[in-house]
């Protein structure tokens, strides 16, 4: 065959077969080598110089109700506010600064909105901000239907977006909220995936506050789960009588280990929760004996007396919380004696442990 054919032959044209076929081409796109460009994420908080939550990922603040969640929240959204000074707020937790004012976006589907308004003036008090800044834009969500929170939630974003030329910062106050069952798996990646495609369409942080499961440190549902694989980090918050602290958990940029336990308790001069320290070795063994020590007259005051497992049983039903975690408190009751077994093997409060029990 001579050149002439050759070059015929390599150039008919591709057939119908060959169009259909998939080409490495289309996915290029996808594609991550060493020579890809790829601008590198801004950090969004930081906490002792450690990054915490960056721009293009989602971020999950979950605890206990009534543990903290919105005060460390209020926290951080007073300090996005201002060029990131964060004004009584935890040690070395630092926020973006936002000079050029870009959106920040709150979306609460818990509080009533009295409620909801007393936490926005709050964030103001902190911010020293004698009114609301058209840049931040805090919505109640709880009085829409569930279908409508993701349409809701889109729309604003969007406009917000245009609007100030960008987000600084987006913060889901409730977002187990956004499914009608935490552990209907489909809904729950399906939201959770929707809350990724908002930090990386915004480049931004979407930061999720969710509660944890009764007496556990798990986030609540299959949407916790969720949370728990795809956020880049999670900040735990515990309440610890009159005050709260918080604890990195499954942090993706930083060692759970360089991030201090930071205390925090609530200020009535102030209006608003303000930090007090980082805890100490000390102080978390004083709290977990000042806690058990309340159990422990609680489960077992007033003359009460309980074979081994209507103990265990108290102890479930008092803390509300698994098995697992009753048996251990039982056992370190024991180990301190604050109970001790008599001769009718039942077991009872220890008074000579501390007469004030």
């Amino acid at each position: 065959m001579n050149q002439t054919a050759n070059i015929l032959q390599i150039a008919q044209p591709l057939s119908f077969d060959d169009l259909d076929k998939p080409r490495l081409s289309n996915y290029e796109y996808l594609r991550i080598t060493d020579l890809t460009e790829i601008p590198q994420p801004l950090p969004i908080l930081k906490i002792n110089g450690e990054m915490i939550a960056v721009s293009g990922d989602i971020f999950t603040i979950s605890g206990a109700s009534k543990s903290g969640k919105s005060a460390v929240t209020g926290m951080a959204i007073a300090g996005a506010l201002t060029p990131g000074v964060i004004n009584d707020g935890l040690d070395s937790m630092e926020i973006a600064a936002n000079d050029q004012n870009k959106a920040v976006l709150h979306f609460d589907t818990e509080q009533a909105r009295h409620k909801h308004q007393n936490n926005v003036r709050s964030i103001l008090k902190r911010a020293q901000l004698e009114t609301c800044p058209p840049h931040f834009l805090s919505y109640n969500i709880r009085q829409l239907d569930i279908e409508e929170y993701q349409q809701v939630t889109d729309d604003i974003c969007e406009a917000a977006n245009n609007d100030f030329g960008g987000i600084h910062s987006i913060w889901i106050d409730g977002g187990a909220d956004y499914v009608s069952d935490t552990n209907d798996q489909e809904k729950s990646n399906e939201v959770v995936k929707y809350f990724e495609s908002l930090a990386i369409k915004y480049e931004t942080a979407v930061f999720i506050i969710v509660h944890t499961n009764p007496g556990s440190d798990k986030e609540r549902g299959h949407f916790g789960s969720q949370c728990q694989r795809k956020s880049g980090g999670i900040l735990l918050i515990k309440n610890d009588g009159d005050y709260s602290h918080i604890e990195g958990k499954m942090l993706r940029y930083a060692g759970a280990n360089s991030i201090p336990q930071l205390m925090f308790k609530y200020d009535p001069e102030k209006g608003y929760h303000v930090g007090s320290g980082i805890i100490s070795e000390d102080d978390k063994a004083a709290a977990i004996l000042g806690r058990l020590e309340q159990l422990a007259k609680k489960v077992f005051g007033g003359q009460k007396a309980y074979n081994y497992k209507d103990a265990i049983d108290n102890i479930m039903r008092a803390r509300v919380c698994g098995i697992v975690a009753a048996k251990n408190d039982f056992k370190l009751m024991n180990l301190h004696s604050m109970i001790i077994q008599e001769t009718d093997k039942n077991w009872r409060l220890n008074y000579e442990y501390n007469n004030e029990l």
